[in-house]
């Protein structure tokens, strides 16, 4: 049971930092974004999605 919630935490925590650049994509082949400005303006609103994406990677790995 613990190995299960220590790769649901990691697999999340990486999960934080790759749906940003899926959803950018997804923009700017449906509107009229660059992928640049869709990850500053995602940081600059979503900047704690990021904190708790890293507390749940170093949470797993401690756990490990």
């Amino acid at each position: 049971m613990k190995n299960i919630l220590k790769k649901i935490m990691l697999v999340s925590g990486i999960a934080v930092f790759i749906f940003p650049v899926v959803s950018g994509l997804y923009k700017t082949s449906i509107e009229s974004w660059e992928l640049f400005d869709w990850l500053i303006m995602y940081s600059f609103l979503y900047w704690p999605s990021y904190i708790v994406g890293v507390i749940f990677i170093v949470l797993a790995i401690k756990k490990r």
